[in-house]
C-alpha cells in the first residue's frame, strides 16, 4: 500500500459508498459535457452566421432566416448554461442530504457504526472520515465544474444574449463560492445527521436547512461589499453592472425612490420626482470589479459557518458517545 493510499476508516468510507461516488463522477462528467456542448453550439452558430455574410441585426430579407437560426441556436446554448447553473444552485442541498442520510444517519439508525468503533477506530476518527471523503470529492469535482462553467459561460452566448455575473444562479456557479457552498452543505449535513439519526428525515432536514442558508446568503449578497453610487443626469450604466437602487437626490441629499413615484403617478413619474424636490439622479451599483470581493466575503462566511457546524457535530458526537 502506497503512502497516498486510503487507510482505515477513510478506505472503509470509500468502500461503503463507492457506488454513490462513482455516480457522482458520472454526473460531474455529464455536467462538464453539457457545458462543453453549450460552448461548441454557440461557437458553431457564430461561424455559421459569419459564413453567410449576414449579421444578427441585418435588415436584408435574404439574411432573415440566417439570423433567425442564429438566434435559435444561441438561445439553446444559453438554456444549457442555465440548466447547468440550476444544478450548481441545488448541489449544496444534495450534498448535505447525502452526508446527513446515507453516510451518517443510516449508520446511527442501524447501529452499524459500532462495528467500526470496535476496530480501534475512535468516534472522532469515524466522523472525520465521513466528512473528509466527500469534502475531498467536493474540492476536486466542484472546482472542475466551476472552471468549466466559467469557460463555457464567459465566451459562449454571453455577447448577444448575456447572462450576468450577479444573477443568483450565475453567481453561485463559478469562482470560489460554489466550493464554499458545497462545503457548507457537507458540514450542515453532518450535524443534522448526528442530531436526527433517521435517514429520510435527516436527508429532508439537511436539504431544507442548506437551502435556507444559501437563500439567506443570496439575500445578504448585495450588502457584502460597499456599493458604488453614481450621480448625474441620464444615467445608464452599461455592461456587467449590478444595479441595486435608483432614484433622485434632493438639494439636501435626501434619497427619493423612483418606485414611489411609479406607484402614485405611473404616467408622469418625472414630474412627481421634480415636485418632491429631486434635482439629480443616483444609482447604487456593484460594478464587475466587485465580483471577487463579494465572492471572497461570501466564501469566508460559508467557511466560518461550516467550521462552526463541524465543531457542533463533533461536540454532539462526544456528548452522545463519550
Amino acid at each position: 500500500m502506497t503512502a497516498l493510499a486510503l487507510k482505515g476508516p477513510y478506505w472503509v468510507t470509500v468502500r461503503q459508498h463507492r457506488r454513490a461516488l462513482w455516480w457522482s463522477l458520472v454526473l460531474v462528467a455529464a455536467a462538464i459535457a453539457l457545458l462543453v456542448t453549450s460552448r461548441l453550439w454557440s461557437d458553431s452558430a457564430v461561424e455559421t452566421l459569419r459564413a453567410t455574410g449576414c449579421t444578427v441585426n441585418s435588415s436584408d430579407w435574404p439574411c432573415a432566416q440566417s439570423a433567425r437560426n442564429y438566434i435559435d441556436d444561441q438561445w439553446i446554448a444559453r438554456d444549457l448554461i442555465r440548466y447547468a447553473a440550476l444544478g450548481m444552485l441545488v448541489l449544496p442541498g444534495l450534498l448535505g442530504a447525502f452526508v446527513a442520510g446515507p453516510m451518517l444517519a443510516r449508520e446511527l439508525e442501524t447501529a452499524t457504526y459500532k462495528l467500526a468503533w470496535t476496530q480501534s477506530v475512535s468516534p472522532a476518527r469515524w466522523l472525520a472520515a465521513k466528512v473528509a471523503v466527500p469534502a475531498g470529492f467536493v474540492l476536486v469535482g466542484v472546482t472542475l465544474l466551476s472552471l468549466a462553467f466559467y469557460w463555457s459561460w464567459s465566451s459562449g452566448p454571453a455577447n448577444d444574449f448575456p447572462t450576468y455575473w450577479y444573477e443568483p444562479m450565475m453567481f453561485v456557479s463559478y469562482g470560489i463560492v460554489p466550493v464554499a457552498h458545497a462545503l457548507l452543505g457537507l458540514a450542515l449535513g453532518a450535524v443534522v445527521g448526528l442530531l436526527v439519526r433517521r435517514t429520510v428525515v435527516a436527508m429532508a432536514a439537511a436539504a431544507l436547512i442548506t437551502g435556507l442558508a444559501v437563500a439567506v446568503l443570496a439575500g445578504l449578497r448585495e450588502g457584502l461589499w460597499p456599493v458604488q453610487t453614481l450621480t448625474g443626469h441620464g444615467l445608464s450604466p452599461k455592461g456587467g453592472v449590478w444595479q441595486l437602487d435608483r432614484g433622485m437626490l434632493t438639494a439636501s441629499g435626501e434619497r427619493l425612490s423612483w418606485n414611489d413615484c411609479f406607484a402614485t403617478q405611473p404616467n408622469n413619474a418625472a414630474r412627481c420626482m421634480a415636485d418632491r424636490g429631486g434635482v439629480v439622479e443616483f444609482i447604487d451599483t456593484h460594478p464587475a470589479s466587485h465580483y471577487w470581493p463579494i465572492q471572497l466575503v461570501e466564501t469566508g462566511i460559508c467557511l466560518a459557518v461550516a467550521a462552526l457546524a463541524l465543531y457542533a457535530a463533533f461536540r454532539v458526537l462526544r456528548a452522545r458517545h463519550a
